[in-house]
């Protein structure tokens, strides 16, 4: 009688409720690249195209500034202040413009700007030179490395500029 119990439990247990809903499957998450530009430079003042790439299928969502580390030969963190906008480097229009929302479909590319002078202010302290960008959509998101042609060549001053994620029509 014991096991007649125990078995019809078992029984009205099993059969007493369905199996929860399988879970969604995830929704595809976009595939952000980074390429950077040709660097450019005019007496000292220097500028480089950072390029963010959606090579996924799903559009992603870019407001603000990226997020950058710049890293020595070693890849080790340079202590160097990066403020957005110009920063006070200098005066090029559109760079101090304010973020944007910008929704990035697959295959499309944001913008920023980074700008720094090459200036040596201070005999008595050696000229920083990094060698690397650690570049990120905004912060909080993962890096990516990547090498600038050159090397980011900063004097020592050590103060760059960012601009704002923008589109750029043609």
């Amino acid at each position: 009688m014991r096991h007649l119990i125990i078995l019809t439990t078992l029984l009205l247990t099993a059969c007493g409720s369905p199996p929860p809903p399988a879970p969604p499957p995830p929704a595809p998450a976009p595939k952000l690249v980074f390429q950077l530009g040709a660097d450019v430079a005019a007496m000292g003042l220097r500028s480089l195209d950072i390029q963010l790439t959606n090579q996924g299928t799903a559009p992603a969502q870019i407001n603000g500034y990226a997020d950058i580390r710049i890293l020595d030969h070693n890849r080790q963190p340079i202590d160097a202040h990066i403020g957005h906008g110009t920063a006070g480097v200098a005066t090029v229009e559109g760079f101090d413009a304010p973020p944007q929302p910008i929704t990035l479909e697959p295959g499309h590319t944001v913008h920023a700007g980074l700008l720094w002078r090459n200036l040596v202010t201070q005999t008595d302290r050696k000229a920083t030179q990094g060698a690397y960008l650690d570049i990120a959509p905004a912060p909080g998101q993962a890096f990516q490395t990547v090498e600038p042609d050159g090397g980011i060549d900063l004097g020592n001053t050590t103060t760059l500029g960012l601009s704002a994620w923008k589109t750029i029509t043609p």
